[in-house]
């Protein structure tokens, strides 16, 4: 094994999670604390509390048994053995399934291959300048397994994490046919990623959740599919158990795996499952006192007939306003009682008849006849879809998770996986049972993931299709994907590319939520046009709570990085030239923040979208990463790329005050590629700064934009 994989055995691991969504924690004698799990330390836990952000210490020992099961899941002290353990399977599960082949691993990762792939893989961008070079000089011996534990307790990690998951779940900012936006949902899954909450304890919480989205946020997941039931076990099927049951919800399957009847039976589990009902009252001010307050507020006179009109006219668009509103709050996960799944009315095989009543059954397995009595049938459903003896469940995450950081899966197809045709089953139950021993702990998966001596090789650089065989002596080659592409662009861009986050949507669902006082016509009118005149971009906000629309560099802003000397600046100073920066996004209507906050799915003609992100609706993971004509226009002179070389930008502002062109250069192949120029690049960028002008830099920068090698991850 590579030397520098082996700080991984016997290295403690402190993976502790920043910031978990509020809870009551109930010490020894029944003391209730509400507050956030911060972290554990030396035996004690930290906990934010609700009513003042004070964070306090409390003894995990004086905790109840369910609190301090609560902390050992998401603080991962204690797995470093579990995860060492994991490295050692995996690892020789992949090493017997080379030597069968008579196969070698591919080449040992140097340190910036290293770091440039474990960032894009961990974090989803690349590294910025600082963070390269303290890497690359460092000569740490445990600095590889330091830097993967740094990413994982990142909100780069988060961010990123969200993004494959909000792929898979095809969420869009705004449910389709509504007004209503998905913000709390959002926020409220980058705050379980954050959390590090389990995977089965996510899925059961998506699955179980009732109410309306201000209510509670994880009701998202099923709104998704507002009035697509049918759909949407189908898409449950590929998510979360890598089965593929489409082709049965209308004829059975011509493979002969699923029946019709049998899509119907796991329907059966969400028959009691209702996404909308009665719309909450939607309350206003009695009309004549509204019109009079519009009367007055307007100076129109309602005995004049066209200032009546006027009057009639504006009264009739806060009307409107509000049954937009009023409709939205018609989106309400519920549960309606002894409501039965039947037959489609088309039905045509022998083992049922149209209309017939269809009692639940699931895909695999058998349920917990003790658990499932007490439960109704979408309940009965969570438990076993996401218990640790549904070994399905287990085997689609863990060889999702494998594909995310290899390229590929252990099986494929992702969404269809069949463990008896794979030529990497051994891996594959190997992956399955790791996943189940480690609770289902998505980091510790990863960091297990990272210390393999499969990851740590070059990337295949040969083209292997789908149908070939492929016994992982490293990852496949890959592109990055648009959110990568783009936030690699924002860390070049901006000091702080995850300052601007989506926040929470409280705001937005207070505004919405018609059960509210509709107070007198002066408040009632107050809220309507704050309604009409909410824009997306007002929730993107910093943690001040400033839009990124209003945001501006602080004063007396120090110059981005190591290299801003203190020395007079001769011409514009660092605060002006950022403000120009910004100044010059916001013509271009681009927003800088990371994907993970963008609307989404972004607008066909953003960077995101050329970049191949998907739109988010009947196909799971429908992004791609292929190549396309727009893709080069847009590195070559879009808005994007024309911003990041305007003088503000942060890679530009690294440059700024250093003396040397090469000095400079180096700024710019360290910032991009991760590495430093090496001797044949250096003799053509002698060439090239002797002879260039003031736009040197800004081609320099081009130029390595649209090298392959920023592109794709070796």
């Amino acid at each position: 094994m590579d030397s520098r994989i082996l700080p991984v055995f016997g290295l403690v691991f402190l993976l502790l999670a920043q910031h978990v969504s509020a809870r009551t924690w109930v010490n020894s004698t029944g003391q209730p604390i509400k507050g956030s799990f911060v972290e554990l330390s030396k035996g004690s836990v930290k906990i934010r509390l609700d009513e003042d952000g004070k964070v306090v210490s409390v003894p995990l020992k004086v905790l109840s048994k369910a609190d301090q099961e609560f902390i050992r899941k998401r603080a991962m002290t204690g797995k470093a053995d579990l995860v060492a353990l994991a490295v050692k399977r995996i690892d020789a599960a992949v090493d017997a399934g080379l030597e069968k082949q008579k196969l070698d691993y591919n080449e040992n990762l140097n340190d910036h291959m290293y770091l440039r792939r474990v960032y894009l893989d961990l974090a989803g961008r690349i590294p910025n300048y600082d963070e390269a070079r303290e890497f690359l000089d460092s000569r740490n011996k445990n600095k590889r397994q330091e830097l993967v534990i740094k990413l994982l307790k990142s909100w780069d990690y988060t961010s990123h994490n969200y993004n494959h998951l909000a792929e898979l779940l095809r969420i869009q900012t705004t449910f389709p046919g509504t007004v209503l936006r998905n913000d709390a949902f959002i926020y409220w899954l980058k705050e379980q990623i954050h959390a590090n909450a389990p995977w089965d304890e996510l899925v059961r919480q998506m699955v179980m959740a009732e109410g309306r989205i201000w209510d509670n946020p994880a009701v998202g997941y099923h709104l998704r599919d507002n009035g697509m039931k049918l759909d949407h076990v189908a898409f449950m099927g590929k998510v979360f158990l890598g089965t593929n049951i489409t082709c049965a919800q209308c004829h059975d399957d011509p493979d002969g795996e699923w029946t019709q009847y049998q899509y119907y039976e796991f329907s059966a589990y969400l028959a009691d499952l209702e996404t909308k009902g009665k719309a909450q009252q939607a309350k206003m001010p009695k009309k004549k006192d509204l019109e009079s307050y519009i009367a007055a507020s307007q100076k129109l006179d309602p005995k004049n007939e066209e200032q009546k009109r006027r009057i009639n006219n504006i009264v009739g668009n806060y009307q409107r306003a509000l049954r937009d509103m009023s409709r939205a709050s018609e989106l309400r996960v519920h549960t309606v009682a002894n409501r039965s799944m039947r037959l489609p009315d088309n039905y045509q095989y022998e083992d049922g008849f149209p209309r017939d009543k269809v009692d639940p059954w699931i895909l695999f397995g058998k349920e917990n006849g003790t658990e499932a009595a007490a439960l109704n049938p979408r309940q009965r459903l969570a438990v076993w879809l996401t218990s640790s003896k549904n070994e399905r469940f287990a085997m689609n995450i863990a060889n999702r998770m494998w594909a995310r950081y290899m390229g590929r899966g252990a099986a494929e197809p992702i969404h269809n996986i069949d463990p008896e045709k794979t030529l990497n089953a051994d891996l594959l139950k190997v992956l399955t049972e790791e996943m189940i021993a480690l609770q289902f702990d998505l980091k510790a998966f990863a960091w297990a993931i990272v210390n393999t001596k499969a990851y740590n090789r070059l990337a295949t650089r040969k083209e292997v299709n789908v149908t070939e065989p492929y016994y992982f002596p490293g990852p496949l080659l890959r592109r990055m994907s648009s959110e990568q592409v783009w936030d690699s662009l924002m860390t070049l861009m901006v000091e702080d590319p995850n300052q601007f986050r989506l926040d929470s949507g409280e705001r937005y669902n207070q505004l919405i939520n018609s059960s509210q006082s509709p107070g007198a016509p002066k408040d009632f009118v107050a809220r309507v046009d704050k309604y009409n005149q909410f824009k997306p971009e007002q929730s993107l906000v910093n943690a001040k709570g400033v839009s990124i629309l209003k945001a501006k560099p602080p004063k007396g802003e120090k110059p981005f990085g190591q290299n801003a000397l203190s020395r007079k600046p001769t011409g514009p100073t660092d605060e002006e030239m950022m403000m120009a920066f910004m100044e010059a996004a916001k013509k271009r209507k681009l927003l800088l923040a990371r994907a993970s906050e963008l609307p989404q799915p972004s607008d066909p003609a953003h960077f995101l979208s050329k970049f191949g992100q998907s739109d988010r609706t009947f196909v799971i993971n429908a992004s791609s990463l292929e190549g396309s004509v727009p893709q080069v226009m847009e590195l070559m002179n879009g808005y994007a790329t024309e911003i990041l070389t305007q003088p503000g930008s942060k890679i530009f502002l690294e440059m700024k005050n250093l003396r040397s062109n090469f000095e400079k250069a180096d700024v710019a192949f360290v910032s991009i590629l991760s590495r430093r120029a090496v001797g044949s690049e250096q003799h053509l960028l002698d060439r090239e700064l002797r002879a260039g002008g003031p736009e040197v830099f800004s081609d320099l920068i081009w130029a390595l934009l649209n090298t392959p090698e920023f592109l794709f991850i070796k």
